[in-house]
């Protein structure tokens, strides 16, 4: 398990590193450092699976997937930076790939607990209006996107409902530092849609890329470390 923690260490210092140089360095660098951090959540979920003696192999192929559509989508967003051209395209299949990761994870977390599958669908509605209506107010201007943001804060709500009434049905570390993952996740997407879609001071934009940049990365870690506990 100490390997899980040096891993830790590597990624945050990472993340460290790729917050001091964000607003420094060419967009190119600036992907290449994201990148490079990205990566140890990947590497993280593979070393919880391995390092694990007890496998589910099913349930291990899944959210290992779903930490690799995060860091596909990580590369296509960040590629969207740098080529202004195609800048739709890049954000839609950006969009695409954290959709796929979140309804992996979703597949994942759904075994955990046993209420009718129709509670999952409703309350995941419930939270999505809340969602939608807070974006609405705050005057978030989502344009030519708003339908394809809404799907996906419909899918980012379905999976929090999954692992919420996961912990609800028995609480475990596994299910709490996965469902503190997700909210982590979830508040970086939030913040997302204001760096994206509002006009912001410039001060503001910094403050809030940092907080977008720390919830993002620390909810993946959750996540990838949440493997280890639940197989």
């Amino acid at each position: 398990m100490a390997y899980l923690f040096v891993i830790i260490g590597i990624m945050m210092v990472s993340m460290i590193v790729y917050m001091y140089y964000y607003f420094k360095v060419t967009k190119e660098i600036r992907l290449a450092l994201k990148l490079a951090t990205s990566l140890w959540f990947v590497l993280l979920g593979i070393a919880a699976i391995f390092i694990q003696t007890d496998k589910n192999i099913k349930f291990s192929i899944i959210m290992l997937l779903g930490l690799i559509f995060g860091f596909l989508g990580d590369a296509v967003l960040g590629l969207r930076r740098t080529n202004s051209e195609s800048n739709k395209a890049f954000f839609c299949v950006g969009l695409l790939a954290f959709m796929l990761g979140h309804i992996l994870y979703s597949l994942a977390y759904f075994s955990f607990s046993s209420y009718p599958q129709y509670i999952y669908f409703l309350v995941a509605l419930a939270v999505t209006v809340v969602l939608i209506v807070v974006v609405e107010l705050t005057k978030v201007k989502l344009g030519y996107l708003r339908a394809p943001n809404y799907l996906y804060t419909y899918i980012s709500s379905f999976l929090l409902t999954t692992i919420v009434l996961a912990v609800i049905d028995g609480f475990t570390l596994g299910k709490t530092l996965a469902l503190l993952g997700i909210v982590s996740f979830i508040s970086s997407d939030v913040i997302l849609n204001y760096l994206y879609f509002k006009e912001l001071s410039p001060a503001k934009f910094k403050i809030y890329k940092y907080i977008n940049i720390v919830t993002y990365y620390v909810g993946q870690m959750l996540i990838a470390l949440s493997i280890y506990f639940l197989m």
